[in-house]
């Protein structure tokens, strides 16, 4: 029979957190609620207002331009979360590289976010390739720190082991390695695809004419905090149920690490 996890006061956590999920969701509504009836809805819409707007928006130019953001974040994600697991690996597995990369880490994180985008366009000219190159130089560092974490956290005593029963190394990767590291690897994807979609937008307003962070500028200039509203919402849905799918999945990956029950 399945054990359901338990809270701290040891009972299982089941219909309770979903009535939290639903309190945590209504608390949002009220608040843009609230917002809308202290600033008025012509200044900032309401649900109901911004809903219409984008179902109208449905109708139009929405999908086009939702789609060439995701196809832009997706680029940049698959390239970024593949550079930095390969160089996170690396400086986990060796101190050499580590010292090697550390200042090109550090400078990866410390940079401010907006400078790679400003510099890929006026070196590259504003086009995709300088936007995705920029993207990839923003996202890459957080995969390399949260990937050279979970290598450091591998249970060594395992990896002997299986050196002492003479395992074979493609076996040991399957069964001893890659259930450790999966976990890291899917909490860099979901911390990765979060700041993203959020760099990309920026990329698009500042120079590309079509995908959501285009659509926010140009409702920006007709003063039309409708379309700003509506089109981040729509990027928002789509990436949380992206991001709960990730949940999902590393919920799956780590049930092997619950204790079990009974025995």
């Amino acid at each position: 029979m399945a054990v359901l996890p338990k809270a701290r006061g040891g009972k299982p956590l089941g219909g309770g957190a979903r009535a939290f999920s639903l309190i945590s969701l209504v608390s949002v509504l009220a608040a843009w609620l609230l917002l809308t009836w202290a600033l008025g809805p012509q200044v900032f819409p309401g649900p109901g207002e911004t809903l219409a707007f984008l179902s109208q928006e449905a109708r139009g130019p929405l999908w086009y331009h939702l789609g060439m953001t995701l196809l832009r974040v997706g680029l940049a994600f698959a390239l970024a979360l593949a550079l930095g697991a390969g160089v996170g690996i690396l400086v986990g597995l060796y101190r050499a590289a580590e010292r090697l990369l550390e200042a090109w880490v550090a400078l990866g994180l410390n940079l401010p976010r907006i400078l790679p985008l400003v510099m890929a366009y006026l070196l590259l000219g504003i086009n995709e390739q300088a936007a995705v190159l920029a993207l990839v130089i923003i996202l890459a560092p957080q995969v390399v720190v949260q990937v050279r974490e979970g290598v450091r956290a591998l249970d060594t005593k395992l990896l002997e082991m299986a050196r002492a029963f003479r395992r074979p190394r493609t076996l040991v990767l399957r069964r001893v390695v890659l259930p450790q590291l999966l976990p890291y690897f899917v909490g860099a994807a979901r911390s990765t695809l979060a700041l993203a979609w959020k760099m990309v937008v920026l990329a698009e307003l500042l120079g590309r004419t079509s995908g959501v962070g285009y659509q926010i500028n140009f409702y920006f200039q007709m003063f039309e905090m409708r379309g700003i509203l509506a089109y981040g919402l729509a990027m928002t849905l789509v990436l949380a149920l992206v991001d709960k799918a990730f949940v999902l999945l590393g919920e799956r990956l780590a049930r092997w690490r619950r204790p079990v029950e009974g025995l």
